[in-house]
């Protein structure tokens, strides 16, 4: 079985800046594809135009976790908030598969919950 996750933390969630070397450490610690992408959104005067936009066009950072083993996932997902924190809105999980999803949500409330 397949399980990914994307973690979407939006200005402001990170405890700390999502470094890419960090990233690809965890990767290399547990063996897993890890990705990372930063996403600006639309910019006025006044901030951000999020109105009317879908969730991948807002500003954000995406990482994304892919493995074959729910252990495997569980501890990366240990590693990755334990430095970051969760997410913190309900979209934080969107583009998950369903597995992926269902054991991020456990390993979330395990350490952090979501508020």
């Amino acid at each position: 079985m397949q399980y990914r996750v994307k973690l979407r933390y939006y200005p402001g969630d990170a405890l700390q800046a999502i470094r890419k070397e960090d990233l690809q450490a965890i990767a290399a610690k547990w063996s897993l594809q890890v990705n990372l992408e930063n996403i600006e959104g639309e910019m006025t005067p006044k901030g951000e135009k999020t109105l009317d936009k879908n969730i991948e066009s807002i500003s954000q950072t995406v990482i994304s976790l892919e493995t074959d083993s729910e252990d495997i996932l569980k501890n990366s997902l240990r590693d990755v908030i334990r430095r970051y924190r969760s997410p913190r809105t309900v979209f934080s999980l969107w583009g998950s598969s369903q597995e992926g999803e269902k054991v991020a949500w456990r390993v979330i409330e395990e350490l952090d919950g979501w508020w």
